[in-house]
């Protein structure tokens, strides 16, 4: 059976970095790099109210491995570009996680978790669309999944994922996503998907004249979307997804998100 390889990304909250729980060839590197574009007109329960269009361009560069097979480690960096705050620097992340299950060989479902460190810019941070808590900021997640095949390839995967975050400052938060996606002939993939981001600050209110973050902020979101992914032969992957905010409590609002991004494997060895 032919391994897919996903590129799942969660521009709302931190996540060019990879969820799903199937890894890639081992000791196969795979070099992301990601554009994205979002705007919004409204915050809810801000005070004063939000008076223009905020807009964000956001640039993410990924370099992943799967070594030895359970394993999975990843760097990224971003950087942005925001209505108020110039280009610059945003975040630097490490994650790793371990493939506990495989379905591809024989298990139920495939499950993994795993860990995520990641240094966020104190000067970005004062940005509306930057979602991170804290300067030092830490995650624990799982994945779980099951995929389905016809002959070699893979025709239908569903997976889900929760995590549970800290910073060395402010609140906790949780998430919660939900993905279905099909392939066809291991060359068109699409993707539907669901994902939900929960602060767990006691304020209410966003101060915009004088926002300083949302560590301390109880704030909720749930984004709705849809991306097409296209093989490119042996370069790897082109893809482009749109989303949409279609809740938000004490965050921004009915905000438009669209990403484009390639996934371009190679060897050392």
């Amino acid at each position: 059976m032919k391994k897919g390889f996903l590129l799942l990304f969660l521009p709302s909250v931190c996540l060019a970095l990879e969820e799903d729980p199937w890894f890639g060839n081992c000791f196969e590197f795979h070099f992301r790099p990601l554009y994205e574009y979002n705007f919004f007109d409204r915050v809810d329960n801000s005070a004063p109210k939000q008076k223009e269009t905020f807009n964000t361009h956001f640039l993410d560069f990924g370099l992943g491995v799967t070594a030895p097979e359970t394993w999975d480690w990843e760097l990224e960096v971003e950087f942005a570009d925001t209505t108020p705050i110039s280009f610059g620097y945003r975040s630097f992340a490490f994650q790793v996680r371990k493939l506990w299950w495989d379905d591809v060989c024989g298990d139920p479902v495939s499950l993994t978790t795993g860990l995520v460190y990641r240094d966020a810019s104190s000067r970005m941070r004062d940005a509306l669309s930057t979602p991170y808590h804290a300067r030092a900021n830490f995650e624990f997640h799982t994945a779980i999944g099951k995929e389905w095949c016809d002959g070699c390839d893979w025709t239908f995967r569903i997976y889900t994922f929760a995590a549970v975050g800290q910073g060395t400052e402010g609140s906790p938060w949780l998430r919660g996503d939900l993905y279905f996606w099909a392939n066809l002939h291991d060359c068109h993939q699409f993707r539907v998907f669901g994902m939900s981001y929960w602060g767990l600050g006691s304020q209410e209110t966003v101060p915009i004249d004088d926002f300083k973050g949302w560590a301390k902020i109880g704030h909720q979101s749930i984004d709705v979307g849809a991306s097409y992914r296209y093989r490119l032969g042996v370069y790897g992957w082109f893809r482009f997804d749109y989303m949409h905010r279609i809740f938000a409590r004490s965050y921004p609002e009915h905000v438009n998100f669209f990403i484009i991004s390639l996934d371009i494997p190679f060897s050392v060895f």
